[in-house]
Order: C-alpha cells, then structure tokens, then sequence
C-alpha cells in the first residue's frame, strides 16, 4: 500500500513494487543479510521506471493505472467490477507488459541455468532483486540457516511467513527465477541505455 493515512475521501492506493521507482511509497531499497554484514559493499539501487503500476479502489470497482519507464509507455486504464475480477487478473497484471506465457518461460530457462550451473559449480548471471522477491528470499534463507544449524529463527524487523512445507533449496531457485523474469523485464523498461547492472555507462 502506498500510504494507509489517507482521508476518507481518498482511494487506498497499492503498487507493484518492481514497476516502482526507488522509495516509491515509502518502501525501502532491499539489503540483503550478506549486504548488511559489509555495508561498504552497498551499491546504490536504481531502476528505470518512472510510474508504477498501481491500483485503487472506488466502491467495488478497482481501477488499474500500469507503470511507466523510457522503453515502457502504459496500457490503457483498466476496470474491474469487484475483487473477484481483479484477483482472476492479478497474475497478468503482474508479469505486465510481459504475457504469463513468455513470463513463465523466462522463469523455466532460469530455472535450467541455475540448476546447471550449481551441478557444475559455476556462476549464472545476477540480477538486483527487487521487492517483494528480496523479502520473500530473505526468509526463505533465514528458514536454511536455522535448519541447518537448529538455531531459532534471528528476530526480524518485518513479519516472516511460517515455514512452508517441502524443499527449502528448490523453493528459492523457483523464487528466483521469478525475480530474474521481473528484472528482463525492468531491462526492457529502460531501453538501450538500461542492463542488468543498470544504466549503461557511456
């Protein structure tokens, strides 16, 4: 949610927060634990997109505006009658300008490649992780640690999801190949002048 103290005249607005610029809302730049431990090796975030998408409710109806970015001009404005509708969209209002199918597909390649190159004990290309992929990363890796050393969970700024069933390690690939998806993406926004390390340098 963008900002909760809003009068009653007002519509709550929400955002997709890898369409928003930084400290869009409020909502922080990610660090990562590894990123706190060595503060010096903080790089400062960046992204190319101006607008993000965002949603907003009028009485039933919810109102969808999509982002903006120098490579990324909005769809059109678009409207749903009540909750249902909107909550039968989300996913493609997620992977937008992107389709579910190509989505899902980029996800799929990401998957492979990170599967081959942990099988050979290689490197994959990185990407910044943005929300609300970091957070979710987060716990899943804090659930590993107290895993593997029985420890209890480290106290926490923010509320952690439980611990889901099944396997921690292929959970956070999956997770990660949905954050790789947004950040092709973000890439696409920025046009010739953005890469997966940012703007290009001249």
């Amino acid at each position: 949610m963008t900002n909760p103290h809003v009068s009653d005249q007002e519509p709550l607005e929400w955002f997709w927060p890898p369409t928003a610029p930084i400290l869009y809302g409020g909502v922080p730049a990610p660090i990562d634990e590894e990123t706190r431990q060595r503060p010096h090796m903080l790089i400062p975030v960046q992204t190319p997109w101006k607008k993000p998408t965002r949603i907003t409710r009028t009485g039933t109806t919810w109102t969808v505006r999509y982002g903006t970015a120098p490579a990324q001009k909005p769809a059109r404005v678009r409207k749903y009658p009540d909750d249902a509708a909107l909550m039968n969209d989300l996913e493609r209002l997620e992977c937008w300008p992107m389709t579910i199918e190509e989505t899902r597909q980029i996800r799929a390649v990401r998957v492979i490649q990170v599967l081959n190159a942990n099988a050979q004990d290689d490197f994959y290309p990185a990407m910044f992780v943005t929300e609300p992929y970091a957070s979710r990363m987060n716990a899943l890796q804090a659930h590993q640690t107290s895993e593997a050393t029985r420890a209890p969970l480290p106290a926490a700024d923010t509320w952690r999801p439980p611990r889901a069933p099944g396997d921690l390690r292929s959970q956070l690939i999956l997770l990660e190949a949905e954050a790789w998806a947004s950040a092709v993406r973000t890439v696409r926004a920025g046009g010739t002048g953005w890469n997966m390390d940012g703007p290009v340098v001249s």
